[in-house]
Order: C-alpha cells, then sequence, then structure tokens
C-alpha cells in the first residue's frame, strides 16, 4: 500500500516536468545544419535542417532572421530549411521582398524563384522598378524573365549595361528568353562589349535565342563582313548563324571563307563544319570539297591549321 503511494506521489511530482514542452534549440540546429557535408557530417546537416522544419512556424521564422547572410554554408542550410517548408514558406518570404539590406533583397528573389512562386512577380516587379542594388534587381529580374513577365525586359536591357561585369555577363541568357527585336539588338550590342567574357556571354545566349534573333544575326552578319575593322565581330557572329537553316546562311558563310582577315576565315571553316553537320545536314551540297580547296589555297598558318581541323571534324564519325 505505502509503494502504491509512494509511486503516486512520484508520478505527481514529475508531471509538470512532462508537462513543459521541450523546444528544439534552434541556434544549436542552425550551426549544425550549416555545416559542411563532408565526412560524417551529410546525415548530421540533413537532420538538423529537418529538426528545424519540423519546428513549424518557429523554425520558419527563424530561418526568415537569417536571410542577411553573406556565408556560403549557411546559404546552404537557408535554401534547403526554406525549399523544405515549400509553398507555406512563399508568402511569410514576399513580405522581405523590399527588405532594408539589398543581401537579404537578392536571397528572397532567389529563394522565391526556386520555389516557383509565380504569383509573387507583381511585388518583385514593382521592387525591382526602384531596386538601388545591380545584384538585388539582377535576382529579380531573373526570376521573372524565368517567368517570361515581358515587363521586365527594359529593366534587363538597363542591367546589361551597368558597370558591374558579373551582372552584365549574367543577363544576356536573361534576354534571350524573350522572341522580340530590342533583347536581340541588345545581345547584338553586347558582342562588342569590352569584357571578353560578357562578350562570349552574348554569343552562346544568342546561339540558344530564338530563330527570329538569330536571323537578326545573320542580317548583321552580312552588313559587316565587308568590313575590315568589324572582323572581330564577324568572327563572334559566324557560329550563331552556322545554327541556322536559311537559304542565305550557306552564301554568307562562304563568302566569310575569302575574307581577307585570317581569323574570319578560319571561323568560316569551323562554322562551316558545324552547319553541315546540324542545320545544313540536308542540304546538297560537298562541304568538304569547299573547305579542302580553301585548306589548299589558305596562305596563312593558323587559318590553314583551323580549316583543317574544320574538314577532320567534318569527317570524323
Amino acid at each position: 500500500m505505502q509503494h502504491g503511494r509512494l509511486l503516486v506521489l512520484l508520478l505527481l511530482l514529475a508531471a509538470p516536468l512532462f508537462a513543459q514542452d521541450t523546444k528544439p534549440d534552434l541556434d544549436e540546429l542552425w550551426r549544425v545544419g550549416s555545416l559542411w557535408e563532408v565526412g560524417d557530417n551529410p546525415p548530421k546537416v540533413r537532420a538538423a535542417r529537418q529538426a528545424i522544419i519540423d519546428a513549424g512556424e518557429d523554425g520558419l521564422n527563424y530561418a526568415l532572421g537569417k536571410l542577411e547572410t553573406t556565408d556560403g554554408l549557411q546559404l546552404r542550410c537557408l535554401n534547403a530549411v526554406i525549399l523544405g517548408f515549400g509553398k507555406a514558406a512563399i508568402e511569410p518570404l514576399s513580405k522581405h521582398i523590399a527588405h532594408t539590406s539589398p543581401v537579404a533583397r537578392r536571397t528572397v528573389a532567389d529563394l522565391l524563384l526556386s520555389l516557383d512562386a509565380r504569383d509573387t512577380a507583381a511585388k518583385l516587379l514593382v521592387q525591382a522598378k526602384v531596386e538601388t542594388a545591380d545584384g538585388a534587381r539582377l535576382a529579380q529580374v531573373k526570376a521573372l524573365a524565368t517567368w517570361h513577365h515581358r515587363e521586365c525586359v527594359p529593366l534587363l536591357i538597363d542591367l546589361s549595361r551597368v558597370e558591374n561585369q558579373r551582372v552584365r555577363n549574367a543577363a544576356p541568357a536573361l534576354l534571350a528568353k524573350f522572341d522580340e527585336s530590342a533583347p536581340a539588338a541588345r545581345l547584338m550590342e553586347m558582342l562588342e562589349d569590352a569584357v571578353y567574357h560578357v562578350r562570349d556571354a552574348a554569343a552562346e545566349a544568342l546561339k540558344a535565342a530564338t530563330v527570329g534573333a538569330r536571323r537578326q544575326c545573320l542580317s548583321r552578319l552580312i552588313e559587316v563582313l565587308p568590313f575590315e575593322d568589324k572582323a572581330g565581330l564577324a568572327r563572334r557572329l559566324l557560329p550563331i548563324v552556322a545554327t541556322l537553316a536559311d537559304e542565305q546562311t550557306l552564301p554568307v558563310l562562304r563568302k566569310a571563307l575569302g575574307h581577307s582577315a585570317p581569323g574570319v576565315r578560319a571561323d568560316a571553316a569551323r562554322a562551316l563544319a558545324g552547319w553541315r553537320k546540324g542545320a545544313g545536314a540536308l542540304e546538297l551540297v560537298d562541304v568538304n570539297a569547299l573547305l579542302s580547296k580553301a585548306a589548299s589555297a589558305e596562305p596563312d598558318p593558323f587559318a590553314k591549321a583551323e580549316i583543317q581541323a574544320a574538314l577532320e571534324a567534318l569527317t570524323e564519325k
């Protein structure tokens, strides 16, 4: 009997302890969730991130408090946690689109894009129009361009002209998403940017752009080909034009093969080989003969080697 009373007494004393909600240590979970995922860490990192998600509203609010971080490992944790919350994170996250920190504004736009939160496009556009930080505006416009909101095109063209090379370098791929004359015209202008990697980004974007945009490149190549001072631009236009199945493509490539500049002749040979194996695969023309004749007549060692390489690329299986 006494044992029974003692047991009841112990249970009554312990009841308040069991009644208390034991909240997770979010600081510690965040620390672990932000570790390098190497060695024995991956399971611990994943478990910590999941525990933050399982904490519900408290975990989400805690993660939103990290929007200003610039630490790469913490950003990984932030992305994993926010994506773990899924659609539930969109509305709380959208409240920070106009955050006081430009770092946070950029991160918010990146996260909304990752969540495919298209319903936030109107708010992102409003912010992008008044955004003062190039990095944040790029993130906002990237989301809008990915969702094909044409209202962002003027902002995107403005971004392609900023002094920040990183931003200019990112603009071409976004401009190429729009089948309009203004983005295509700006991309062709960027082929003459002072920075080589921006020029390369513009060229790569135009290769993957719409047929309409690439036809503008064809027209531009026809315009500049007679001018020696435009040889650099002609060389960058050639591989883009080579992607076109257009009746004017072969004539302009053949003309470029006889250009006065060795570099243009070399790139024309490469473009011809590329065209033959792609857009011009069904054309009844002997490109091998054209390149063989050009190689035999070529006086410049560099151009001759490039024409020979184009021939080899054309004949290899």
